[in-house]
């Protein structure tokens, strides 16, 4: 899963816009362009949904915080890489990158921030390692002083968790800790884990509507990622309530989405259960826009 990990990006986007105020003369070191203006741009790019970009950027800007050996920076733009790599669906990189710079950091016997454990545990979610996400989570909430924006993701991650092992009691302990809020990736944690807690009640119809007002939140968020999950999910609930017509076209959304994304693969199995419904259910628009959109995959591309 795309899981949408915050906190760190939007301060450092916060600081160097902060860093740029003022009157003419500032205290402190000059600050190093060859550094600050590639992770920016990194920042910038994940604004706009671009991680591809916003990894080539976080690469540069790392590479020069290690010529630097600033354990801060390393610590900073290595976090914001891995979670540049995860919006691309590259988890394997992301893991690479979270390793090397939690290794970096612990060389150096600093602790390493929330914000990387807590794509750490993202990554290992993604990866099926439930236990490892589970103890990543918790090494987030065991921490002191306990920061109330990583805490509430961790409990997202251990909520997704116990979702999974069907642990009722554990995924309502999950949502009670993270409070209604007008941020939309915080809201559509919520709404997701409250949308999983439905389907386990058998409520699927309260699931529907809690997974599609989450694909909306993550929408907002600009999680696209996430907004195809939530309606893949919502799918899900459709058809465990037997409406057919209605998973197909959920279905349809969540697969064209992540194509149009970049994420051939989990776009061309979306599209296929799609597809797949829309055949039982003779809803053949359906049925003809899944067609259109394996033949764009299954066409060569051009060269530049």
């Amino acid at each position: 899963m795309v899981l949408a990990v915050r906190g760190r990006i939007s301060l450092l986007l916060l600081a160097l816009v902060l860093a740029g105020c003022g009157s003419a003369a500032k205290e402190g070191p000059a600050p190093d362009l060859r550094m600050d203006q590639p992770n920016n741009a990194g920042n910038r790019a994940l604004e706009t949904n671009q991680p591809a970009v916003a990894v080539r950027q976080f690469r540069l800007a790392l590479t020069r915080a290690y010529e630097r050996d600033d354990a801060g920076a390393i610590g900073d733009i290595g976090y914001n890489l891995a979670v540049a790599q995860l919006r691309a669906g590259a988890t394997e990189d992301a893991a690479r990158t979270v390793r090397e710079t939690r290794n970096e950091l612990e060389l150096r016997r600093v602790t390493p921030p929330a914000d990387l454990i807590l794509v750490q545990a993202a990554i290992d979610y993604r990866l099926g390692a439930l236990d490892k996400a589970l103890a990543s989570a918790q090494e987030v909430l065991d921490r002191s002083p306990l920061d109330p924006g990583a805490a509430e993701r961790a409990w997202y991650i251990r909520g997704a968790v116990l979702a999974d092992r069907g642990d009722a009691q554990g995924l309502a302990q999950a949502i009670a800790a993270i409070r209604a809020s007008t941020q939309p990736d915080q809201e559509a944690d919520r709404l997701e884990l409250t949308g999983r807690a439905a389907v386990l009640a058998g409520a699927q119809e309260a699931a529907v509507a809690a997974f599609e007002q989450a694909a909306d939140q993550r929408r907002l968020a600009i999680d696209y990622r996430g907004m195809a999950r939530c309606l893949a999910l919502a799918g899900d609930a459709q058809l465990r309530a037997g409406r057919t017509d209605a998973a197909a076209v959920l279905f349809l959304r969540a697969g064209r989405s992540a194509f149009l994304q970049g994420d051939t693969r989990t776009g061309l199995a979306l599209l296929d259960r799609a597809d797949q419904l829309a055949r039982q259910t003779g809803l053949a628009d359906i049925v003809a826009d899944v067609e259109r959109l394996k033949r764009a995959a299954a066409a060569p591309s051009k060269p530049s």
